[in-house]
C-alpha cells in the first residue's frame, strides 16, 4: 500500500424519499387544535467500487413505505396560561446503516429483517405566561418499537464480530419543568428539571456477521467462524427487558442567571447538573453464539456537573457595530464521566471496557463585527 490506495471501502449511498403532506387546522375562541398526517416512501441502494466491478457496482433498491399521523389541542385557560395535548403515531424506515443494509463498510449485504421502526407518543401540559414570570410543564409517554442497533463482540482470533439487533422497543416516560423569573431589568433568572425513566421494554435477537460482513456460524466450543449457510448462521438472544437506556443522563437540572448591569453588558451564570446517566453495555468476548445472554441493569455513572460563566459587550468601532464574547465553561475544572461502555453481567466501573470523561476548563474569546 501507498499514499492515496484505497482501503476497507469505497461506496457511494443512495437515499431518495418521496411524500406527501396535509394538516387540517381549527382554531376558536380560546380553543385551537390540528390534525396532519403523512406517507412517504424512502428507497435505499448502494454504487460499491470496492468488492465489485463495475457491471454490479449497484445493489438492488430497497423501499420502506412510512407513514405519520399526530393531532393536538390546546386550551387557553386564561390571557396568560393554557393547557396543550398532543398525540402522534411515526412508522419510519430503518438506518441506511445498519438496517437496510447490514454492513455499510462491506458488500451488497441488504438485511433480510429490516422493517420500519415506530413510535407512538402522547404529552401534555400547562403553562403560564406573564410580564416577569414564564412557566412550562409537560409530562410524556413515548414507545419506540422495531428499533435496529448493532454491537460489536471479540473473537477468539483477535476479530471483532458485528451482531445486527432487530425488533428491539424501548419505553421512554418523563417529566419535564422549565422556569423564567425577571425580578429587575437588570436581571433575568432560569431553572429548569427533567426527570425520565428509559427503559429497554423488549429482549433482542440477532446474527453475527465478521468484519468483512460476512455470515458467521457457530462452532461447538460456542466461537463462531465466518460461513455463508442460513440454518447455521449464528445468532445471540439478549435478556435486556427493563434494562435502563444508556447514553443520556435520564435526570438534569440547570439554573442560570443573565444580569445586564449597563447597556451594552450581559454577564451569564449557568450551573447544570446530569444524573441517572446508565453506562451501555459491550458483548466483549463473554457473550457466546447461539445462546442467552442476560445483561444486567448497567452501572449507573456518578452525578456529573459544571458551571459556566460568558459576558458579552457591544460596542462601536466608529459607526461600525460590534461585540466580543468570553466564555468560561467548566469553571472549576472537574472530570466528570459523560459515558461508559461495561460487560453485560457488569455490577460497577471495575467491569467496564471504556470510560469517556468531560473536557476540563476551557476558555473562548471571540469579536464580531456587523458591517
Amino acid at each position: 500500500l501507498s499514499v492515496g490506495d484505497i482501503v476497507y471501502r469505497d461506496y457511494d449511498g443512495h437515499v431518495h424519499q418521496e411524500g406527501v403532506f396535509a394538516q387540517l387546522e381549527y382554531s376558536r375562541n380560546k380553543l385551537s387544535a390540528f390534525v396532519s398526517g403523512s406517507v412517504s416512501n424512502t428507497g435505499y441502494w448502494r454504487v460499491d467500487r470496492f468488492y465489485y466491478d463495475e457491471a454490479h457496482q449497484r445493489s438492488e433498491t430497497i423501499n420502506f413505505l412510512g407513514f405519520t399521523v399526530k393531532a393536538g389541542i390546546n386550551w387557553n385557560v386564561t390571557k396568560a396560561s393554557n393547557l396543550f395535548l398532543n398525540v402522534g403515531y411515526i412508522s419510519r424506515a430503518p438506518f441506511f446503516s445498519g438496517g437496510a443494509f447490514l454492513q455499510s463498510t462491506t458488500s451488497h449485504m441488504t438485511n433480510p429483517d429490516a422493517v420500519n421502526e415506530k413510535v407512538f407518543s402522547v404529552e401534555g401540559g400547562y403553562g403560564l405566561h406573564t410580564e416577569r414570570f414564564a412557566l412550562n410543564l409537560n409530562a410524556y409517554y413515548t414507545l419506540w418499537m422495531d428499533k435496529s442497533d448493532v454491537r460489536s463482540k471479540l473473537m477468539s482470533n483477535g476479530d471483532y464480530a458485528r451482531v445486527n439487533l432487530t425488533g428491539i422497543d424501548a419505553r421512554h416516560t418523563g417529566v419535564e419543568l422549565d422556569l423564567r423569573y425577571k425580578p429587575a431589568r437588570w436581571v433575568n433568572l432560569t431553572g429548569m428539571l427533567s426527570w425520565g425513566d428509559w427503559i429497554w421494554s423488549s429482549n433482542a435477537r440477532g446474527y453475527y456477521y465478521d468484519s468483512q460482513g460476512q455470515p458467521m456460524t457457530a462452532k461447538m466450543d460456542g466461537t463462531v467462524a465466518s460461513g455463508i449457510m442460513a440454518e447455521d448462521h449464528a445468532w445471540i438472544e439478549l435478556e435486556q427487558k427493563g434494562v435502563h437506556v444508556a447514553g443520556s443522563a435520564q435526570t438534569t437540572a440547570a439554573v442560570g442567571a443573565d444580569f445586564f448591569p449597563f447597556k451594552g453588558l450581559r454577564v451569564s451564570a449557568n450551573f447544570n447538573l446530569y444524573a441517572r446517566n446508565y453506562a451501555d453495555f459491550y458483548l466483549g468476548s463473554t457473550a457466546v453464539a447461539n445462546t442467552t445472554t442476560t445483561v444486567n441493569d448497567p452501572w449507573k455513572i456518578p452525578v456529573g456537573h459544571q458551571l459556566d460563566l460568558s459576558a458579552s459587550y457591544s460596542f462601536k468601532i466608529g459607526k461600525v457595530n460590534a461585540t466580543i464574547y468570553g466564555n468560561i465553561n467548566n469553571l472549576y475544572d472537574y472530570n466528570y464521566v459523560m459515558d461508559a461502555q461495561c460487560a453485560t453481567d457488569t455490577k460497577g466501573w471495575q467491569d467496564c471496557y471504556a470510560v469517556m470523561y468531560s473536557f476540563g476548563r476551557t476558555y473562548t474569546v471571540r469579536l464580531k463585527v456587523n458591517f
